[in-house]
């Protein structure tokens, strides 16, 4: 049994509760500033709650502690975690920076203890079965991928909680950062490192400091490119969506997060089929790594490498060249 704490209640309600629906894990206690909002959530869930994070820090019943909270505090709360000796999982981005990412990285490495990145479309089939049939060469030489989203973002969704959305501090940047980190580490995941990249940003209908309109085209070390489009400011959330294509065959994800696809390339939607995914969801993940001594799928290394890309992304948008890696 691996016991967790959850820190944040926004997204970590989500998670907390999916801690209690996962065989293997028990969630001991969930933890935010907001004292009404811990107490509800808490007895909702038949759990503890606390106000003070050091106080969980110090229970000895807990294995792991999840970062729920803005995103340029994710190192700071993840280091405090592993030097009390806990695993830690972030929620997306690992944190606003590489050099937050491998302070963590490096505190963890020091306790011994496990680091996490939920990134969740890393665990929808689709995905997994993408990702593999690339690593097996199914798809052949990979030529191009792309990721797309278009979300509509009120101004409300930025003033709410402290105004940290569309914040270089919190936020860590805008649309790409926040909305499309899922698909920045989809592109990662599929193409592997890149070599250069050139982006473009922009905001257009909200007052924010960050971008709602982010651009970028990318070469990746294999020769193969990419293309990164994402922007909150449609009418609706209208799609999300990540495309490959090799030699061999392609796959259109209609829906990253749903797992809808189209597939193209004789046989090759018949091989997909065949390749299983073990594991469900970050919770599984933990669990199983935990209790196994094994990996988990995405560690804080490769968590790192979407922040390593989105930096790229902003430096070039910044200076109107193309960036190496």
């Amino acid at each position: 049994m691996v016991n967790f704490a959850v820190v944040g209640l926004g997204m970590g309600r989500n998670r907390a509760q999916m801690i209690t629906d996962t065989d293997g894990a028990e969630l001991k206690c969930v933890v935010d500033l907001q004292a009404d909002l811990a107490k509800k959530t808490a007895q909702e869930l038949g759990t503890d709650w606390e106000t003070d994070l050091d106080d969980v820090l110090g229970r000895g019943d807990i294995d792991c502690v999840m970062v729920m909270t803005p995103s340029g505090t994710h190192a700071e709360i993840g280091i405090r975690a592993a030097k009390a000796g806990k695993h830690v999982v972030t929620t997306k981005p690992m944190d606003v920076s590489t050099e937050a990412c491998d302070r963590l990285i490096a505190a963890c490495d020091e306790a011994g203890v496990k680091l996490a990145v939920d990134y969740q479309s890393r665990y929808v089939d689709s995905n997994y079965r993408v990702a593999e049939a690339l690593r097996r060469g199914w798809l052949g030489r990979p030529i191009l991928g792309e990721i797309r989203f278009k979300w509509f973002r009120s101004d409300e969704y930025f003033e709410h909680n402290g105004s940290w959305r569309g914040t270089w501090k919190m936020d860590g940047g805008g649309s790409l950062a926040n909305q499309g980190a899922h698909l920045l580490d989809i592109i990662s995941w599929f193409m592997g490192d890149f070599e250069s990249v050139y982006g473009e940003m922009a905001i257009m209908n909200h007052d924010i400091e960050t971008e709602d309109i982010g651009l970028a085209i990318v070469r990746f070390k294999s020769g193969a490119r990419g293309v990164i489009v994402g922007t909150t400011t449609f009418p609706t959330n209208a799609y999300f969506s990540a495309e490959v294509h090799g030699t061999d065959g392609g796959v259109l994800i209609e829906d990253v997060l749903g797992g809808k696809m189209r597939v193209f390339g004789e046989g090759l939607e018949e091989r997909l089929q065949q390749i299983n995914n073990p594991i469900q969801s970050i919770i599984e993940d933990v669990v199983s790594a935990v209790e196994g001594s094994g990996e988990v799928r995405v560690d804080g290394r490769e968590g790192r490498r979407t922040v390593a890309l989105l930096e790229k992304i902003y430096e070039s948008a910044r200076i109107g060249n193309s960036v190496l890696s």
